[in-house]
C-alpha cells in the first residue's frame, strides 16, 4: 500500500515540476542553512575545544598537600603534612584509566641572569617529567620536550615560555632562543625549548625534575610535590574531578584529609553551556527557514487538493480508502521533502566548506567544516518530519472529502 502510494505520488509530483520545484526550494535551502551552520558550528566549537586545551586551566585538576591547619582562628603549619610520592603517582594514573592524565609537579622560583643588560630577575621554575606534559603549556613554539636522557642525567637544560624568550632575545623569532644559556640561582642552563603560554604574561622556566633542587632558591629545594590531572576532554574532566576524588578516598584512613582537591569546576560549567547555547541558538534561528519550506510544501498539496478533487472522489468511489488517500498525499510531502532534504545536504556541505575556507583566511584561526553522521542525520530528519508534519492537513482534507460531493466538483 506505500509504495502504491509512493508511486502516485511521485506521478502526481512529476505532472507539475514547475510547482514541485518551488516547494522543494524552501526545503533544499532551510536544509541547506540548517547543514550549513551546524557543520561550521562543530567546527568552530572543536577550534574552541583546542584553544581552550591549549590556552587554560580548565581541564585541569591539581591535587595538592596541606601544609597548615587552623586552631582557634589561627593558621598553622601541620605536623602531619602528606608528601606525595611517584607510589601515589602511579595508582592515581590506574584509577583514572582513559578519562584523564597526571603528573608529579614542583613550583619554586629562582633568580634569572643571562639578559643582555646583565640585569638580574625572577622566574617560575616548574618541574616537568620526560615527553610532552600534562599541564596547559603542552605546546612547543620551538624546540623539543625532556628526554628521559634529560631526567637520568640531572641535565641543566630548561624550557622557557614565550615570554621570558621575548624578553631575552627582545624579538618573537624564538627559534634563536635554542641553544643560548640562562642561569638559575647562578646555574649555566642551556635552553632547548620554547612553550607557547600566552594566557599569562610571566616568566617561566621548565626544568627536569630530577634538577629541580639545584636550580631554585633554597627556600623551594624542599618544595611539596603536587599532582597535576587533565581530563582528556571539557566533559572528561567531570569524571576526572569524580575518579580523583574516589582515589582519595581509598588512600589509607586519614590522608585524604590531610590532600585538597582544586579545579575550575564554575568556569568549565560556563564553557561547556556556551558551546551548547551557540548551536542551539544557531540550529533554531535556521530551522526556522525549514519551516517556512513546509508552509510551501502545505500551500502546493493544498493545492494539488482543490485540483484533484474530481479524482479523489472518483478513486473513494471505485473503493479506495480514506487512509490510502491519506497516504498518497504524505508520499508526495515526504517525496518533496526527502529531494530536497538531498540537495539541501550537498547545498550546506558546499557553503560551509565556502564559509570555513573564509573564515580561515580572514582570521587566521585553523577553522575547518567538521561532517559529522549526528550532523546530516539531525538534518535530514528535520526536513523528513516538516514533511510529514505540513502534509497532514492537506492529507486528511483529500481523505475527508465525501465521494460524491467530489465527483461533482468542477
Amino acid at each position: 500500500m506505500i509504495r502504491h502510494a509512493a508511486i502516485i505520488g511521485f506521478r502526481a509530483l512529476a505532472a507539475n515540476p514547475l510547482r514541485t520545484t518551488l516547494a522543494a526550494l524552501g526545503v533544499i535551502v532551510g536544509t541547506g542553512a540548517l547543514v550549513a551552520v551546524l557543520t561550521v558550528g562543530d567546527g568552530v566549537e572543536a577550534y574552541a575545544r583546542r584553544q581552550i586545551a591549549e590556552t587554560t586551566d580548565l581541564q585541569l585538576v591539581q591535587i595538592s598537600s596541606r601544609t597548615d591547619r587552623s586552631l582557634d582562628g589561627l593558621s598553622l603549619p601541620r605536623p602531619d603534612t602528606l608528601h606525595l610520592d611517584d607510589a601515589h603517582l602511579t595508582s592515581l594514573r590506574a584509577a583514572l584509566g582513559p578519562a584523564g592524565e597526571a603528573t608529579l609537579r614542583l613550583l619554586g622560583g629562582a633568580s634569572l641572569g643571562g639578559f643582555p643588560d646583565d640585569s638580574a630577575r625572577g622566574t617560575q621554575v616548574f618541574s616537568l617529567a620526560p615527553g610532552a606534559p600534562v599541564a596547559e603549556e603542552n605546546t612547543l613554539v620551538a624546540g623539543r620536550w625532556f628526554t628521559a636522557a634529560d631526567q637520568r642525567d640531572r641535565a641543566a637544560v630548561g624550557i622557557v615560555s614565550m615570554a621570558l624568550a621575548g624578553r631575552l632575545l627582545r624579538s618573537t623569532d624564538y627559534a634563536r632562543a635554542l641553544g643560548r644559556r640562562i642561569s638559575l640561582e647562578g646555574v649555566p642552563v642551556e635552553i632547548v625549548g620554547v612553550a607557547a603560554r600566552p594566557v599569562t604574561p610571566a616568566m617561566i622556566t621548565w626544568v627536569p625534575r630530577s634538577s629541580f633542587t639545584t636550580l631554585v632558591a633554597p627556600p623551594f629545594r624542599n618544595a611539596m610535590p603536587s599532582l597535576l590531572l587533565r581530563g582528556v576532554s571539557l566533559e572528561a574532566t567531570a569524571e576526572v574531578v569524580t575518579r580523583a576524588n574516589r582515589w582519595m578516598q581509598s588512600l589509607p584512613p586519614g590522608d585524604a584529609e590531610r590532600l585538597t582537591l582544586s579545579n575550575r569546576a564554575d568556569r568549565l560549567k560556563q564553557a561547556e553551556q556556551s558551546m551548547m547555547l551557540f548551536k542551539l541558538l544557531m540550529g533554531s534561528i535556521t530551522g526556522i527557514s525549514l519551516l517556512v519550506g513546509g508552509i510551501g510544501i502545505m500551500n502546493v498539496l493544498l493545492a494539488s487538493v482543490f485540483e484533484r478533487t474530481r479524482e479523489i472522489g472518483v478513486r473513494r468511489a471505485t473503493g479506495a480508502r480514506r487512509r490510502d488517500i491519506a497516504m498518497q498525499f504524505l508520499a508526495e510531502s515526504v517525496a518533496i521533502t526527502g529531494t530536497g532534504a538531498t540537495a539541501g545536504v550537498a547545498l550546506g556541505l558546499a557553503v560551509a566548506f565556502g564559509v570555513a575556507a573564509f573564515m580561515r583566511l580572514r582570521t587566521q584561526a585553523e577553522i575547518h567544516a567538521a561532517i559529522t553522521g549526528g550532523t546530516l542525520a539531525i538534518a535530514a530528519g528535520s526536513a523528513v518530519l516538516v514533511g510529514l508534519a505540513f502534509g497532514i492537513y492537506p492529507a486528511l482534507r483529500a481523505a475527508r472529502l465525501s465521494p460524491i460531493d467530489a465527483i461533482r466538483h468542477e
